[in-house]
């Protein structure tokens, strides 16, 4: 019987620990989005470096 009174009053504190543990998450899928945006641009700013300066050699 002690279970059920135990369970009940730590309600908040799971509701709060899942509040946290989501917002973790969001972060760190913020933080990877924005990661490989960056990784993107970064690849784009280097081919449009070797498309628009002819003075450097090729890979192809």
């Amino acid at each position: 019987m002690g279970i059920h009174f135990n369970h009940k009053s730590k309600a908040g504190d799971r509701k709060m620990q899942k509040e946290l543990k989501l917002k973790q998450k969001a972060e760190e899928r913020k933080k990877k989005r924005e990661d490989q945006e960056r990784l993107k641009q970064e690849e784009e700013m280097r081919r449009l470096e070797e498309l628009t300066k002819p003075d450097l050699p090729s890979n192809e």
